[in-house]
């Protein structure tokens, strides 16, 4: 339910030159550049297309305005295409789209008369020319360019030159009084290079040349009424320019908000009160008490509001990886119904770059993908098409879609596929989906069911077999292996079964295998490269045809189960009963945070993210049978337990761990026995169980932080004793062979022989990441009095001290003999081979167990030094690795390594420090679109949890896994927050964190109060979290060097 006025592409920068003369009977109300067959007047110009991302171009936050801004500063001479590796496209970070907007406000825009946006094009890449997609407030326009000359007008030198004129006719209604946006990008192919871009217009069409310090822009009513306080917003879309302008907003003669702006964007929720029946108003926008908009309104009765109506799950689904999309997901679902657009291969899935739809998947598994369905209609065409536009033939399926027709709400995504004339909706339960398509009325109605298609990691189908039970019914499954999933000596084999009814009769059916097509009742394949099956219907009295579908990976009375018992049963056909299903469960998880804000994007930042957090996966049914990792049936016992799986729990103490056992413990819990009950069917507890198997993701055996914290957070309805075991052989018996996949630490071996992994025996870094699941497992004995064994993993707690140099300060790469590498580089040696996709710089403060050890060996103001040189150096760049490149630069907040950086500093003394930067990453490396959401790779929920913590204001260093765990304090972005514990797991009711005067200037703590007393510390005891209570702060736009340092964190050991 996101307002429109949220799904304009957005900006944050500056703008643009203007000029006003006559061209016959229109006027040219603003241009940028000069037609003059040259770029120089632009950013960069000169050939630095290399330093695009260092200047902060092209990110949906970025925008020229006309009047503010300048072409030699602001506009750059070159926008980067797909193609281009220097614009941030790799092989690991997938395809980068860019951005320009531009932003003006216009004191006179006549509805009659001529509009034209003209683009003078200088050049193209003479081989890969853009497909180029201009938009102009929310209406767009494609433009496939010719080919230009060569590469020397882009490297700043004369050669032939392409001289390509766009002129785009505008509506004379499209241009508004008021604040417009044009949006430039390319959505294939390379670069183009600018000579000029301008507006034409009718002659009394005038541009504001006199932007204040905040520029509007736009006004609307909101269609939702607020919970609390009962009023309905009138949201206000401001962008704050410089200076601390004072914003005053009134409706009907009332004020109604006041505020300072200070960085950055705003959507503010101005509280209007509530109407019985339809409203005129008139409302008045001023700015340092001088009007900039006023007119008038209409307010109507509107529904409430709840919490899942601030999620975008289109936000940071550019360049994403194959677990993230727009789909209408369930809470640690098994079924992900999402939109699939792209090409198999590395980050595939959606991408909103690309208009079409080639399917609709269910499952959306780091390594697992399957069964996806289709409406077409007209012709029988059985292969899945081309991402590109250019790329169709006559054999085919797929659709284009204007983003316009796009919805994507929770628990429900909605399209108008265009080449059919479709309307596309979906919803879910955990393990069903549930689709709504209306056709055109035919009698070629069809819906497409797919075996095999496009997905992050290639599948082959072994074995498969589809049949049509009645003319409403279809079941079959899948036998599918994915071969060397992330190592060598690593195989996927799991087996889908689904069940899929219609609420109509088919009228015709029949398969497809390889190029074959079949109108048999069942078909059967071993080893086909494509498999499927379609079923028609006569939609000319009933336009719409209903479909549910279940999966299992047990067995096909498993699907069926699933079937009955989450969707036929209790919801029958009525979709959308389903639907509010779907929202009330992500309701249940999303109330049990409420902050309080009147700023609707950060509303929207915020519970985005935590949606993101509670994305991973489920494999067992609804009777908690599921398949282990040697293809054996097994079942729960405990109605509660779950089998669970993921991409791998590579620090994930740092984000989900942390989340999930503040605010959802029963997930906690229940992560737990799905990895106990791992351990009791094959063994070994598993650090990357995608599909419940032995994937080995990443190092280390991360999965035991996830353990103890959940234990030591005093969630404890499980087999501790049992955790215990598990955790204490993942750290003294060598790995093995587990089904088709590996389980244990590979290079455990060499870490007990010599106490550290030496670089000629395995990756260096891994003995960082041993030693500190090895304090945690000391940690749990020491909480359950196993005192022989705390002593000895307490010791090997300590092995880390075993890689760093005293000397340089530094992890620095050693060998068997004990001796040091020699040239050493802190960012060129060994990066990403010793260092697990890190460097050295990175990996030395991987000691969250005893960072006061670490900063002493260092020495403590080197260990500052170092740290604040870190963050000031990677700021500019949003703190992402261009391309993935993590071991490139010191802060990435776009993986895993360095995401507890910003927390050192309250380790040292200087909390101020983790104030400062851990707004800093808040601010540059989250934003709120569809691609600056996460600008690295989220790794399911990974990205997403950090912000909510950081958002609270809270971090555990040491992933809450000693025996009395604690909290660390950071800068809270809310002005107050409820934590609702329920009483769950023996806790209080609730939470509350209130910042007095917090803002985005104002990030530093200046005085704090916990229960009412005087807080000096920057931390505080978990327990007197979880008992329920208030920590208070008072916030201010200077550092108070001297708060939080009475006593340092201290160490568990």
């Amino acid at each position: 339910m996101i307002p429109n006025i949220l799904s304009v592409i957005s900006g944050c920068l500056l703008v643009v030159l203007t000029c006003s003369f006559k061209i016959s009977d229109t006027t040219v109300v603003w241009q940028i550049g000069k037609p003059d067959a040259s770029a120089e007047e632009f950013a960069l110009s000169g050939g630095n297309y290399e330093k695009f991302l260092d200047h902060d171009f092209g990110w949906e936050d970025r925008f020229y305005l006309v009047g503010k801004s300048t072409p030699a500063n602001d506009f750059p001479y070159v926008l980067p295409g797909p193609d281009d590796a220097w614009g941030g496209t790799s092989r690991t970070a997938g395809i980068r789209t860019h951005v320009l907007n531009i932003l003006f406000s216009m004191k006179s825009a006549p509805q009659q008369g001529d509009w034209k946006l003209v683009i003078d094009v200088l050049d193209t890449h003479k081989d890969h020319p853009p497909y180029l997609k201009v938009t102009v407030n929310g209406q767009s326009w494609r433009f496939m360019l010719p080919k230009g000359g060569g590469d020397k007008p882009l490297v700043g030198d004369d050669g032939k030159r392409l001289k390509h004129t766009l002129e785009i006719p505008l509506a004379a209604t499209l241009i508004r009084n008021g604040g417009n946006e044009i949006n430039l990008t390319s959505l294939e192919g390379s670069w183009l290079i600018f000579d000029d871009i301008r507006l034409e217009g009718p002659q009394n069409a005038m541009v504001d040349r006199e932007i204040g310090r905040a520029y509007l822009r736009q006004v609307a009513p909101a269609d939702y009424q607020l919970q609390e306080p009962d009023v309905q917003p009138l949201l206000v879309d401001i962008e704050h320019l410089e200076g601390a302008p004072n914003i005053q907003v009134d409706v009907d003669g009332k004020t109604i908000l006041k505020r300072t702006l200070e960085q950055g964007r705003y959507v503010f929720e101005a509280p209007m009160p509530p109407v019985p029946s339809a409203k005129r108003s008139s409302y008045r926008i001023s700015v340092d008490g001088k009007t900039i908009d006023e007119g008038y309104i209409t307010r109507s009765p509107q529904k409430r509001a709840d919490f899942a109506d601030y999620i975008d799950t289109r936000m940071g689904t550019a360049h994403s990886r194959w677990m993230i999309a727009p789909g209408p997901w369930m809470p640690f679902s098994m079924v992900k119904l999402s939109p699939d657009n792209q090409n198999p291969g590395w980050q595939s899935g959606y991408d909103p770059a690309y208009e079409s739809i080639g399917t609709f998947s269910h499952i959306h598994e780091w390594t697992m993908a399957g069964l996806g369905i289709m409406p077409t209609n007209g012709k029988l065409k059985t292969k899945i098409g081309d991402q590109s536009i250019f790329k169709k033939d006559s054999t085919i399926y797929r659709s284009s879609f204007d983003k316009s027709s796009e919805v994507a709400d929770v628990g429900y995504y909605k399209v108008e596929l265009a080449d059919y004339g479709i309307q596309a909706e979906l919803t879910s339960t955990t393990r069903c989906g549930f689709q709504r398509y209306t056709y055109p009325g035919s009698t070629d109605s069809r819906i497409m069911i797919d075996l095999k298609i496009p997905a992050e990691y290639k599948y082959d189908i072994l074995d498969s077999r589809i049949t049509r039970v009645s003319s409403r019914r279809i079941e079959g499954y899948s036998k599918q292996q994915s071969k060397h999933i992330w190592s060598r000596d690593s195989d996927q084999d799991y087996t889908l079964f689904f069940v899929i009814e219609f609420d109509q009769d088919m009228t015709n059916f029949g398969g497809w295998i390889n190029e074959e097509v079949v109108n048999d009742r069942e078909i059967t394949a071993q080893r086909p490269d494509r498999m499927g099956y379609f079923a028609e219907f006569d939609t000319r009295s009933n336009p719409i045809v209903q479909v549910r579908s279940a999966i299992s990976y047990v067995d096909i009375e498993g699907a069926r189960k699933n079937l009955k018992e989450e969707v036929a049963g209790p919801f029958g056909w009525d979709f959308n009963a389903v639907q509010e299903h779907n929202r009330q469960a992500w309701n249940d998880i999303l109330s049990r945070i409420a902050v309080q804000t009147n700023d609707q994007r950060e509303k929207v930042r915020f519970y985005t993210n935590m949606y993101r957090s509670y994305c991973r996966n489920m494999f067992s049914d609804v009777d908690g049978r599921w398949v282990d990792a040697a293809e054996k049936i097994q079942q729960f016992d405990d109605p509660d337990a779950v089998a669970l799986g993921c991409d791998a729990f590579w620090n994930t103490f740092w984000n989900l761990n942390q989340l999930w056992n503040l605010v959802t413990p029963e997930w906690s819990s229940r992560w737990v026995k799905s990895q106990l009950g791992m351990y009791d069917a094959n063994g070994w507890l598993a650090k990357g169980p995608a599909g419940m198997e032995y994937v080995p993701v990443m190092v280390a055996e991360h999965e035991i932080p996830l353990l103890v914290s959940a234990y030591q957070m005093g969630i404890r309805n499980f087999d501790v004793e049992k955790v215990f075991s598990a955790a204490k052989k993942m750290q003294t018996t060598l790995p093995e062979k587990v089904g088709e996949g590996l389980a244990g630490n590979r290079d455990l071996a060499a870490y007990l022989e010599h106490k550290y992994v030496p670089a000629d025996k395995g990756r260096f870094s891994n003995t960082l990441e041993y030693s500190y699941d090895d304090w945690t497992v000391a940690q749990l004995a020491k909480a359950l009095g196993k005192e022989a064994d705390y002593e000895a993993f307490k010791e090997r707690g300590n092995w880390w001290q075993n890689a760093i140099d005293p000397e340089t300060g530094y992890a620095r790469v050693r060998y068997s003999n004990g001796d040091w590498e020699k040239d050493f580089d802190p960012f060129r040696s060994g990066g990403n081979r010793q260092y697990v996709e890190a460097n050295a710089w990175q990996m030395t403060f991987f000691v969250p167990q005893n960072m006061p050890s670490l900063a002493e060996i260092i020495g403590k103001d080197r260990f500052i030094e170092r740290l604040t040189w870190g963050f000031e150096a990677s700021e500019p760049l949003r703190y992402n690795a261009p391309g993935d490149q993590y071991w490139d630069f010191p802060v990435v907040q776009g993986n895993q390594q360095s995401m507890h950086f910003s927390y050192l500093f309250n380790w040292v003394g200087q909390p101020w420090q983790t104030q400062k930067w851990s707004r800093s990453i808040m601010d540059r490396y989250y934003g709120h679109g569809i691609s600056n959401a996460y600008l690295g790779d989220e790794d399911q929920g990974q990205m997403s949890a950090w912000f909510v913590m950081s958002a609270l204001g809270l971090f555990q260093t040491d992933g809450g896994a000693r025996q009395e765990p604690i909290y660390e304090i950071g800068s809270p972005i809310f002005e107050r927050v409820d934590i609702n514990l329920g009483e769950r797991y023996g806790r209080g009711k609730r939470f509350t964190i209130i910042a007095t005067n917090t803002s985005r200037e104002n990030r530093y703590i200046q005085q704090a109060r916990l229960n009412g007393k005087p807080l000096e510390n920057c931390w505080f005891p978990a327990s007197e979290l979880l008992k329920g209570g208030e920590l208070e702060l008072e916030m201010g736009p200077e550092p108070n060097v001297d708060w939080g340092t009475a006593v340092n964190p201290p160490v568990s050991q």
